[in-house]
């Protein structure tokens, strides 16, 4: 249990989360080639043993969305920049999240590094493709118990003029190492690799699309775009 009590944690097997293959292809950079039949191959194969050893995981965190001075509050967490707080204009609520593939997944993708840098790049696009879809089916569950609200799209440290370095202090305030076994380097990046963490707006006004991916929306002129 966390030591907050309104911490929720996450776990989930590898076949309750889908992994679109065409959003595999795109992150190999293929656009909207189809791929040759030895690619296709090699992506059926890597999709299948990183669904034997993928164990997700997630913590999330709802929080009072307060507008501050070059930034905003996040519960007592302060967030400068002026990305962000646009972002979450008109919001009084906010959820923050951390959420990851598992450690195995970090393994299998360094093991075949070594013995195929051509798996190992299919399997770095595979679990691009189910971290994402991972925080798609994390969002749907923010929305389902905010019935009457609307997300705005997940805006993460880095993002903008939003700093990496607040990435710190929000696995902190989740316990994101104790509750979903994610922790962070001296460069401020995630271990397992395939990790997301983020804040999730939730307002009257927000994105129609439930894409979860603005680089995928052809709604150019969203005002929550980013």
């Amino acid at each position: 249990m966390s030591r907050l009590s309104n911490i929720t944690i996450v776990t989930l097997n590898s076949d309750s989360v889908a992994i679109p293959l065409r959003s595999v292809y795109r992150y190999m950079g293929l656009g909207r080639t189809e791929p040759d039949e030895t690619l296709a191959a090699l992506v059926e194969k890597s999709l299948a043993q990183f669904q034997q050893v993928a164990r997700y995981a997630a913590c999330y965190l709802p929080v009072a969305v307060t507008p501050a001075p070059g930034g905003v509050l996040l519960g007592a967490l302060y967030a400068p920049g002026n990305a962000l707080a646009k972002n979450l204009a008109g919001c009084e609520e906010a959820v923050l999240f951390a959420a990851t593939t598992g450690m195995e997944t970090e393994r299998q993708r360094k093991r075949a590094a070594v013995s195929s840098p051509a798996q190992a790049l299919a399997l770095d696009a595979v679990g691009t493709a189910a971290i994402e879809s991972f925080c798609d089916s994390l969002c749907e569950r923010f929305a389902e118990e905010h019935i009457g609200s609307l997300l705005r799209p997940r805006f993460s440290p880095g993002y903008g003029d939003l700093p990496l370095a607040l990435q710190k202090d929000l696995l902190e305030l989740l316990e994101a190492n104790r509750n979903a076994g994610i922790s962070l380097t001296e460069a401020m990046l995630m271990v397992p690799q395939k990790s997301v963490s983020a804040i999730v707006g939730i307002g009257k006004t927000g994105c129609m699309k439930r894409l979860g991916d603005c680089m995928v929306c052809d709604k150019q002129n969203c005002e929550f775009r980013l």
